[in-house]
């Protein structure tokens, strides 16, 4: 019983249950689908649907990484310390915010090495690796900036977070981007193949002459260039560097790819069904927002929906 109800599971599903939920929402909860609301939705999901994306390809491996919303502070900490006009290390520079984008993204693509030397080169468990680097990283971002967020940020950069395009805000515009890049990466390429090859049967893949460590290592790397960019977006969104961006985010993200159908054993998941998976936390938490619950109850049962779909995910694979 428990195999076809896994079975039945799957991504498609939560799309369903995404939008019998929405139109609930809009039935029963004051101002859900006022403009000014949905706008707000859409503004959240945009970065937590690229950083959750990066995650998941660490999951379709059977692992974890935790360090990705430390990379989002670290990314906007250090990016609004170069391109603040109130006394930036390029204040008033046309390179000002090209460079801090580009610092931005290797400071994701720097943690995410990292994290892949300590994985595939010493072997250590990502769930370690990962959690040391997010104290790490959060830790420094609180130190260099004694808890003080960096405002002051160019309106040209501020404008990559409210400004629009064709009627549509830019953030939006980037999560689809990532999220059609991600999915034809999986789903077109050799690469993709090897991803859920590897994370399948990783014994297999090595016999099969698979470049396991290669694959490995650059799961990491896409997971921090994805965080990094999440932490742009945030950042011009928020009109600031903030030191704890993203600092409760972590099981939101995480909930968004289990319940969104990747498997945490590995080589099962689509990087739409994430998207359906965060969406539909980013839609619950609002509504139960705009309905004043409290956190408590929230947090309650997110952990209970996280809970059903790991034991779902379980059941799927034969270990329950």
């Amino acid at each position: 019983m428990y195999k076809r109800m896994a079975g039945f599971f799957s991504d498609r599903v939560i799309w369903l249950v995404l939008c019998v939920y929405s139109l609930g929402a809009m039935l029963l909860v004051p101002n859900f689908s006022s403009v000014n609301n949905v706008t707000n939705i859409l503004l959240q999901s945009a970065d937590m649907i690229i950083a959750s994306c990066g995650v998941m390809f660490v999951v379709l491996n059977g692992g974890i990484d935790f360090s990705c919303t430390s990379i989002m502070a670290l990314a906007s900490v250090f990016g609004a310390k170069i391109m603040t006009q109130n006394g930036g290390f390029l204040a008033g520079s046309p390179a000002a915010i090209p460079a801090a984008i580009l610092a931005m993204l290797a400071i994701g693509m720097a943690v995410g090495v990292v994290n892949a030397i300590a994985v595939v080169g010493f072997k250590m468990p990502s769930f370690i690796v990962t959690l040391a680097t997010t104290g790490i990283g959060s830790g420094i971002a609180v130190w260099y900036t004694t808890s003080d967020t960096i405002g002051f940020l160019p309106e040209a950069f501020n404008f990559l977070g409210h400004g629009r395009v064709l009627y549509v805000p830019i953030p939006i515009w980037a999560a689809a981007a990532v999220v059609y890049f991600l999915h034809f990466l999986l789903s077109q390429t050799l690469f993709g193949r090897q991803v859920y090859a590897i994370g399948t049967n990783p014994r297999t893949a090595i016999i099969s002459g698979l470049p396991v460590k290669r694959v490995i290592f650059t799961l990491f790397i896409i997971s921090g260039l994805c965080a990094s960019l999440a932490g742009i977006l945030e950042t011009a969104r928020l009109q600031a560097g903030v030191p704890g961006m993203a600092a409760n985010s972590f099981i939101d993200i995480l909930a968004g790819v289990i319940i969104g159908g990747t498997s945490t054993f590995g080589g099962s998941g689509r990087v739409m069904g994430t998207v359906s998976g965060v969406l539909l936390i980013i839609i619950m938490n609002n509504t139960m927002n705009l309905l004043n619950v409290n956190w408590v109850i929230i947090s309650i049962v997110k952990g209970a929906i996280i809970l059903v779909a790991a034991f779902i995910d379980a059941s799927k694979t034969g270990e329950t």
